[in-house]
């Protein structure tokens, strides 16, 4: 299954304006939707916000998320995860590390039960992926053409979660697509890690 493939051709339909953009929920059910109209998954089960416990996956302080965006998977050991951010404006900061906790909480997810892991973000301002005064620690990553991978241990600026830290195994480099108007997007295909677990700290 090419699910790289399926989820591109999803994009296409967004650039096609057969998908209207308007909160991150719509984007998770018109993908749900999308994929559960497609032949190649009628054998699959495709759902919202399944808990990890349903895979038998502990809830422990080191995994950052307790529920799956979307996730597909059928009565055999084949299981995809999908995670899904939908940003416009506001708490740039605080979001890129939103991104980033997605990526560790698949990097994750992989390591135990799953097989692959995607993370499709879109987001609509140009304080997520322009150069502008601050280009150090998050911004580095997802700023300006000469970006750093995303990798490593990353801690969060700023907000609620300030200093709560996570690693990313695998290394990542973030490539802003056109999308659609003033649109962005990137969609990352998460591998098992090379390295040991992810942990989250606080």
């Amino acid at each position: 299954m090419y699910m790289t493939e399926l989820l591109n051709k999803f994009i296409d339909k967004i650039k096609n304006k057969e998908i209207d953009l308007y909160n991150e929920f719509g984007l998770q059910f018109e993908l749900a939707l999308y994929l559960r109209s497609l032949e190649d998954l009628k054998d699959y089960k495709i759902e919202l916000e399944r808990p990890i416990n349903h895979f038998e996956i502990n809830k422990s302080t080191k995994i950052p998320k307790k529920e799956i965006d979307i996730c597909i998977y059928n009565q055999s050991s084949f299981k995809i995860a999908i995670e899904i951010k939908f940003s416009t404006n506001g708490q740039v900061p605080v979001q890129l590390f939103e991104f980033c906790k997605d990526i560790c909480f698949l990097e994750q997810l992989v390591s135990e039960k799953f097989e692959k892991g995607y993370a499709l973000v879109i987001v609509k301002s140009d304080n997520f992926y322009k150069s502008k005064t601050n280009t150090e620690g998050l911004y580095s990553i997802f700023r300006g053409q000469n970006k750093k991978p995303l990798n490593g241990v990353i801690e969060c600026p700023t907000g609620v979660n300030k200093g709560q830290q996570i690693t990313i195994s695998n290394a990542y480099n973030i490539v802003w697509k056109e999308l659609i108007g003033d649109y962005k997007y990137y969609l990352i295909e998460v591998k098992k890690p090379f390295g040991p677990k992810q942990l989250i700290r606080h």
